[in-house]
C-alpha cells in the first residue's frame, strides 16, 4: 500500500504538471510545458531515448526526530523497518537504514542515500514508477549511473548534470562528455533521456544524427545535432527546460494554415512525440 501511494504522489505530480500546461496557448506541451524557440548557448538537457540510472542532490531524511525511540509518533507503537521501495520519511523506517527523500516526491527505502554509502560506486536515483517501485540503488559507475563526483565513474567518463530544477533536484550521471570539446572528430556533446527509468547522460553524437523526439543541448550545439536543423526548448512550469529535436519551436517555423503542434510525453510509456507542423485542431 506504501509502494502505492509513492507512485500516485509522483503521477499525481506529474500529472497537475500537464495539466497545468493544457491551461496555457497553443504553443504549450502536454508535459506542462511550452516550445519556445530553438537556442546556441551552452548548457545540458534531455532525451527520451537512453536507459540508464541517475543520482540526484536532495536532501536524505533528517532521521533525528523521533527515530531515537524507533517508535511511531502517532500510535507509540514500535516502528516496523519496510523494505526497499516502501514510501518512508525517515532512515529508521527502513530495513536498510537509508530514506533517499526528493523535494515534492517524498522519500523511498533503497539501499544508499549518498556516493558515500556504497563501496564500488555511485548511488542512483530510486524510480517510483517502476512496478514495484525501486530504490536509491548502488552502482558501479558504468555509463549513466547516479554520482555526486566523478570520483565513482568509470575510466574516461565524467559526472555531469543532466537535468537541474533549482532547490528542487539536480540529476548527475556519469556520462562521455560535457561539452562538445570533450568529443573527437567534430562530434557534438548531446543528453539522452529515459522518461521511464528517471534517467539519462550525455554522449557523443555525429552532427545531424539526433532524430526528432530525442534530447538535444537547447542551450549549445542542439540544432546542429539534430536532423531536423532545430533544436526547440520545452519550458516546464517555469522550472525545467528541455531540448527535444523536432520539426518546429513556434507556429513561424511551419508553413500557414499549419502550426506547431506541441511536444507530448506518454509517462506510461516513455514516449516522446516531438513538436511537429500540422493542421489546428
Amino acid at each position: 500500500m506504501r509502494n502505492d501511494k509513492w507512485l500516485a504522489v509522483v503521477t499525481m505530480f506529474l500529472a497537475t504538471t500537464i495539466a497545468c500546461a493544457a491551461e496555457d496557448d497553443a504553443d504549450t506541451t502536454s508535459l506542462s510545458g511550452s516550445i519556445g524557440e530553438s537556442s546556441n548557448d551552452t548548457d545540458a538537457t534531455m532525451t527520451a531515448s537512453m536507459t540508464g540510472m541517475v543520482s540526484v542532490t536532495a536532501s536524505t531524511t533528517d532521521s533525528t526526530t523521533d527515530a531515537a525511540t524507533d517508535t511511531d509518533a502517532t500510535t507509540g507503537n514500535p516502528v516496523e523497518p519496510m523494505p526497499d521501495g516502501a514510501s518512508c520519511t525517515e532512515d529508521v523506517e527502513c530495513e536498510s537504514g537509508n530514506c533517499y527523500f526528493i523535494s515534492i516526491l517524498g522519500g523511498i527505502c533503497g539501499e544508499c542515500n549518498a556516493d558515500e554509502d556504497c563501496a564500488d560506486g555511485g548511488c542512483s536515483l530510486p524510480n517510483p514508477l517502476a512496478m514495484p517501485p525501486v530504490g536509491a540503488r548502488c552502482n558501479m559507475g558504468e555509463p549513466g549511473a547516479g554520482c555526486e563526483t566523478m570520483a565513482v565513474c568509470q575510466d574516461g567518463f565524467l559526472c555531469e548534470t543532466i537535468l537541474e530544477a533549482p532547490g528542487i533536484l539536480e540529476v548527475k550521471t556519469c556520462s562521455a562528455c560535457g561539452t562538445d570539446a570533450d568529443c573527437e572528430n567534430g562530434e557534438l556533446c548531446s543528453p539522452t533521456f529515459d522518461v521511464l527509468n528517471i534517467s539519462g547522460q550525455k554522449v557523443c553524437v555525429a552532427p545531424g544524427t539526433v532524430p526528432n523526439g530525442d534530447g538535444c543541448d537547447h542551450l549549445g550545439s542542439g540544432d546542429l545535432a539534430c536532423m531536423s536543423g532545430l533544436c526547440a526548448t520545452v519550458d516546464i512550469m517555469q522550472i525545467l527546460q528541455l531540448g527535444v529535436c523536432g520539426d518546429c519551436g513556434v507556429d513561424a517555423d511551419c508553413t500557414a494554415p499549419d502550426i506547431c503542434l506541441p511536444a507530448d510525453i506518454d509517462i506510461a510509456t516513455g514516449v516522446v512525440t516531438p513538436p511537429l507542423c500540422g493542421p489546428p485542431a
